[in-house]
């Protein structure tokens, strides 16, 4: 049973907030392409690990791989070439640990809203296509898009006024972004004989 109060409002019924804006998307990490060459590379050492181990306990026959490489190591003497090597990999280890740690990419775009909706670059550039391609005198549109601008080339039958028409309606079709990005066209007409 429900109570009623004097305002006619259900009293038992939980104010509702509204939901949180959604955060915007991020793309992955710049030390994407290495990751996975280091997590091989890990993975590869575990398994050395494991069957060094395995032979250690005797659940494997056979001699342990590492004591094979420091023994093939034992008596190494230090020579000029270990200073730039060890220089080179000091520099490859800091550049690695820098470019982990560096901001990930933004490909999104957010609209004029209070719920998080976003727009991917690829969206926007498909957007402006499809303002150009609805104005008069326009034949083909390309566009590519990035989080500052909008470049967008028309192929067109004349250059007369389209220019203006087709930054104008691509503007337009991009204005509910909360920060629009900047429209470049270019106008290309067939070449008269």
């Amino acid at each position: 049973m429900t109570s009623q109060t004097g305002s006619g409002v259900d009293a038992t019924t939980p104010t509702q907030t509204p939901m949180q804006a959604a955060n915007q998307k991020s793309g992955s990490g710049p030390i994407g392409a290495i990751g996975p060459i280091l997590a091989v590379l890990l993975l590869a050492l575990g398994l050395l690990l494991l069957r060094d181990a395995l032979v250690a306990s005797g659940a494997l026959s056979g001699t342990p791989w590492l004591n094979a490489g420091v023994d093939g190591v034992e008596g190494f003497s230090p020579t000029w070439w270990l200073i730039p090597a060890g220089i080179v990999v000091a520099l490859i280890g800091l550049w690695l640990a820098l470019t982990a740690l560096r901001r990930r990419s933004r490909k999104t775009l957010p609209l004029t809203s209070r719920t998080g909706v976003f727009l991917h670059t690829r969206d926007i550039a498909r957007l402006a296509s499809g303002a150009a391609q609805d104005l008069d005198g326009v034949l083909d549109v390309s566009s590519t898009a990035t989080r500052k601008k909008v470049t967008v080339t028309v192929h067109g039958t004349s250059e007369s006024g389209l220019r203006e028409s087709v930054t104008g309606a691509v503007a337009q079709r991009l204005s509910p972004l909360q920060s629009p990005p900047r429209v470049a066209v270019t106008v290309r007409t067939p070449k008269e004989n």
